[in-house]
């Protein structure tokens, strides 16, 4: 029951021998699922679109419309023959009348599989819709022994896919020689399908809709192809920031560096002010001494010393930096000029002014 889903068998020692070693079923009254297959069943549910509907019994006994959308697509294509074209409507009423179950679906899938690789010539003659009846007929007789609830006869098949019943056990026996017989199925090749399917359903229905859902994109990344070109646009995005961190960063020192070496050469350009006129004040003359005027075309220590750093500034940025953040200081006004002579070296007196003592 269900091996090609669970992988896995089960010690019913027991479930069919009671305590005298007789004997008994009465332990199939708890046997409802194999161990795994409550979580297979959620995990399908989930990522291949069957719903939520745990009280409905019929709830995994018919193929989804995006897995039916994906199956009509591959039959197609390995079943190119014009006759009896395989459509939507045809795989949802034989899946419903059949009761096909997504594991057996993955199982049909498989055996395709198999059969284009070791006998093409096969697919060439058989139309896509036998094909489909065929392969799911085989899969489910091989998942579910004599005698089980899920168990469909070859009358039921015809029925639900309209063929009679001499054709279908002729269309039956042709898909046995050319499958040689192997329908064996590993496990892993079971959920190797299944993940290639819940891939193509969540692109295909994440692509109609325009956007994905949080599962979708789970599935989407859980795949090798997807994870490969997410590290590769990582890797893109990662050059391209450091691409334009460095290009920001030289361009902010470009600034800085032209702004200060602007502000240098403005600096060193210095010029005298010009002193204020002379209004003929020649009594504050008498009174004061007058102070020769010196030119104050010579900057201020702190511009001197920025003029230095300013000589050596294009070879050491940060020097030009600091530089121009430190504003040069105003020179001082200039003392207004006076006609005055120079003052007397002698005695210390102005020569203007007229000695008491000769007086």
């Amino acid at each position: 029951l269900r091996r090609a889903a669970t992988g896995g068998a089960m010690d019913l020692t027991g479930l069919l021998l009671d305590e005298e070693g007789t004997f008994s079923l009465a332990g199939f009254q708890d046997f409802t699922f194999l161990p795994g297959h409550q979580k297979l069943s959620a995990r399908i549910r989930r990522r291949l679109y069957y719903g939520w509907d745990w009280e409905a019994d019929c709830s995994l006994e018919e193929l989804s419309s995006p897995v039916a959308d994906i199956a009509v697509e591959l039959l197609q294509k390995a079943a190119p023959s014009p006759i009896r074209r395989l459509q939507k409507k045809y795989v949802a009423h034989v899946s419903r009348e059949a009761c096909i179950s997504p594991c057996a679906m993955m199982l049909a899938l498989v055996y395709i599989e198999r059969l284009r690789h070791r006998n093409p010539d096969y697919l060439q003659h058989v139309s896509s819709s036998d094909l489909f009846l065929i392969s799911m007929m085989v899969a489910s007789k091989y998942l579910y022994d004599e005698g089980e609830e899920e168990e469909v006869f070859n009358d039921e098949w015809g029925a639900a896919g309209g063929v009679a019943v001499p054709t279908l056990n002729a269309l039956e026996r042709g898909f046995l020689s050319a499958m040689d017989w192997h329908l064996y199925t590993d496990p892993r090749e079971i959920f190797e399908v299944l993940s290639w399917l819940e891939s193509c359903v969540a692109e295909q229905q994440g692509q109609r809709r325009g956007w994905y859902t949080y599962t979708d994109l789970c599935v989407l990344l859980e795949q090798p192809t997807w994870q490969l070109a997410l590290a590769s646009l990582c890797q893109r995005l990662v050059k391209l920031s450091c691409l334009l961190a460095v290009a920001y960063v030289s361009s902010v020192a470009l600034a800085v560096a032209s702004v200060a070496v602007i502000h240098q050469s403005l600096g060193l350009s210095c010029t005298p002010a010009p002193g204020p006129p002379d209004l003929g004040l020649t009594s504050h003359c008498l009174l004061e001494p007058c102070i020769p005027s010196v030119p104050q075309c010579l900057p201020s220590p702190a511009n001197v010393s920025s003029c230095l750093k300013g000589s050596t500034g294009l070879r050491s940025l940060w020097g030009s930096l600091l530089a121009s953040l430190t504003p040069p200081p105003l020179p001082p006004p200039d003392p207004p000029h006076s006609p005055c002579g120079s003052r007397s070296t002698s005695r210390g007196e102005w020569p203007g002014l007229v000695s008491s003592r000769a007086l």
